[in-house]
């Protein structure tokens, strides 16, 4: 396990990520942290369907699914009062919800790692 990453030991982390080769890095980043990743979510529907269950504490989600945007699943998220970070390879989002955090692709391990910290910090 990587140094520091004990502070995030545990958090069920939902991903919804629809390119393979990403959502690989992620799940194996998340790993490394700690956490327990839920998923990946390819798509907008599995994903909504992951979002309204309870097997998970804060969520990283990749804007654009599949060709759809991911606005379903964050309004899901903010209805809960769940954080959510937002993975996104560019462009300018009108987001109708807050995320916790922003990743902008590619983004390096310590960025996620600082991610994940801030979306347990906004848990309460």
């Amino acid at each position: 396990m990587i140094e520091g990453s004990s502070d995030v030991q545990g958090l069920r982390v939902l991903v919804a990520e629809d390119e393979v080769l990403v959502a690989m890095l992620l799940e194996e980043m998340l790993d490394d942290l700690g956490c327990q990743v839920v998923g990946p979510h390819g798509t907008l529907a599995d994903a909504l369907e992951a979002g309204r269950g309870d097997a998970f504490d804060v969520a990283v989600i990749d804007m654009n699914l599949a060709g759809e945007r991911a606005d379903p699943i964050l309004a899901e998220l903010a209805a809960r009062s769940v954080p959510f970070a937002i993975a996104s390879g560019g462009g300018h989002w009108d987001l109708p919800y807050q995320p916790a955090f922003m990743l902008n692709k590619p983004y390096t391990f310590a960025q996620l790692q600082q991610a994940v910290q801030a979306l347990d910090r906004a848990r309460g």
